[in-house]
């Protein structure tokens, strides 16, 4: 059923220059009846609109503000309220969650002079995300995308997935300083120290000069017998050139600014303590039979020293050879994997072969280390105790003054000597080694929270728009209404029959 629209003037009404209003007439081609019709007379609804503008403007005001306020409320928790920052290691050797510990949170806190009660609040707002290296991220693309694609060989390449392993090395660490109750600029502050502060715990730890840091801080020589006390200090001294002796290889020409020294001029201060002063002296005690106790007692104690010493031996001489016949019969080589039934095949990592089989060599040659100072103690003790059978005097006087003069010698010159290699190794490990240990590839940065948000601009936007639909909804209805006033039906209805 179709409409018509008519003007006032083909139904013989007044003109519309007239009355200036202008008005439309809807009605059905099959009707004539005037009740019919739908009048939409345009200047009843322009009397709605300008009756209902007031009203409209206010609410529009209103909300408007309410929307804005709401749009700012709702930005603060559409825009990323976080401080970012990327670091690198130099390998993946590296916990890369003790940026979250206590230790390192705790110091940064301090630093800040914020409140250590809320110590979890701020680990909880730091959070870790690995970056993939670009070669692995294409390899997992292509898997993936193989799997959208492929349906016949979906196991073989979920095996081929699963089997692909990548080291991340670079991190993005993230700090959400609205959950830590902190102002943007404070954010970044934090995040700034949190990685100074996790650089410098990384230093501390992987320096591995904590077993050469105090040596001797908690061991008193006096309380041991002569023998005793110049087999502590060649063990000492042992350490020492041992230690020294990687470094100086690796160091190069560093000099020590705080000391002015090299590894090397180090390594031969060890070298001549060990070889010149403690030979000079055990060499003494030795043939003096030098002891303030009673020979037989030292003569039992060493004794009891050499079982202890041979058992520890065997143990070393049965890891040796354990490791002897692992080495020899292990191939460092690819080792292949078959498995399923259509003869698909996994090839392990040669990476990762190749270091079960050089841990193995380092455990061999420590093992031979252990051995070969337990058999050096051992003839020591069998010296002295032989040099104790053939005297039944007490030592002389002047030869126990002897050796207690020169032992007070050998500990502070082993004392200054230590000294020196930790103040050395620590420039070195801070200022060369390790410079670039924690290194920031991006600084901490924050998004800029704009003064209005275009989430907030679409918001009063919507709202504007919907509230002016309604006014216009309205005032055409009311306009409708009043142009078209319903009438009652007085057609005369049948009379019902009556029986």
């Amino acid at each position: 059923m179709t409409g018509q629209t008519t003007s006032r003037n083909e139904r013989g009404e007044q003109p519309m220059g007239e009355d200036k209003n202008v008005f439309l007439t809807i009605m059905h081609n099959d009707q004539t009846d005037d009740n019919d019709e739908i009048k939409v007379d345009f200047s009843v609804i322009g009397k709605h609109i300008k009756r209902f503008f007031a009203l409209w403007l206010c609410l529009a005001l209103g909300l408007g503000c309410l929307s804005g306020a709401s749009g700012l409320l709702l930005q603060k928790v559409l825009v990323d309220s976080a401080a970012k920052a990327m670091i690198s290691f130099p390998g993946t050797a590296y916990d890369i969650t003790k940026i979250k510990s206590p230790a390192v949170v705790g110091e940064v806190l301090d630093t800040m002079g914020l409140d250590a009660a809320d110590m979890q609040d701020y680990q909880n707002a730091v959070e870790i995300s690995g970056v993939i290296p670009a070669s692995s991220y294409e390899e997992l693309s292509m898997y993936y995308d193989l799997l959208d694609k492929n349906t016949s060989n979906t196991l073989e390449i979920i095996r081929s997935l699963l089997g692909t392993s990548y080291n991340v090395s670079q991190y993005i660490i993230s700090f959400n300083y609205a959950e830590a109750k902190l102002s943007q600029k404070d954010g970044v502050a934090f995040l700034n120290a949190l990685l100074d502060a996790y650089r410098d715990y990384c230093v501390k730890v992987y320096t591995h000069d904590a077993t050469l840091s105090n040596p001797l801080s908690a061991i008193s020589y006096s309380e041991y017998d002569y023998a005793e006390a110049v087999n502590i200090f060649a063990t000492i001294l042992d350490n020492a050139t041992s230690y020294l002796s990687g470094l100086r290889s690796g160091a190069g020409t560093f000099r020590s600014t705080e000391t002015g020294l090299t590894f090397q001029d180090l390594h031969r201060t060890a070298s001549l303590l060990k070889g010149i002063d403690l030979d000079r002296l055990s060499s003494y005690i030795v043939i003096h039979s030098v002891s303030d106790r009673d020979p037989q007692t030292e003569i039992s104690y060493y004794q009891w020293r050499i079982e202890q010493l041979e058992q520890q031996k065997a143990v070393q001489q049965t890891r040796f050879d354990s490791l002897t016949d692992s080495i020899n019969s292990y191939k460092k080589d690819d080792i292949i994997i078959i498995s399923g039934n259509n003869g698909s095949s996994t090839i392990s990592s040669p990476e990762s072969v190749n270091a079960s089989y050089d841990t193995m060599i380092q455990e061999k040659l420590d093992a031979q280390a252990s051995i070969a100072s337990y058999t050096r103690t051992i003839a020591y003790f069998q010296s002295v105790i032989e040099g104790f059978e053939n005297t039944e005097d007490a030592s002389r006087p002047e030869d126990i003054q002897y050796v207690r003069e020169g032992l007070e010698q050998l500990n502070k010159s082993v004392k200054e000597l230590l000294q020196n290699i930790a103040l050395t190794v620590d420039e070195y490990y801070e200022n060369v080694a390790f410079s670039d240990l924690v290194r920031v590839i991006v600084p901490s940065t924050a998004e800029e929270l704009p003064l209005i948000s275009p989430t907030t601009v679409k918001l009063v936007l919507a709202v504007e728009a919907l509230l002016f639909l309604c006014y216009c909804g309205a005032a055409f209805v009311q306009g409708l209404r009043e142009a078209n006033p319903r009438t009652e039906d007085t057609t005369e209805k049948p009379e019902p029959a009556t029986v």
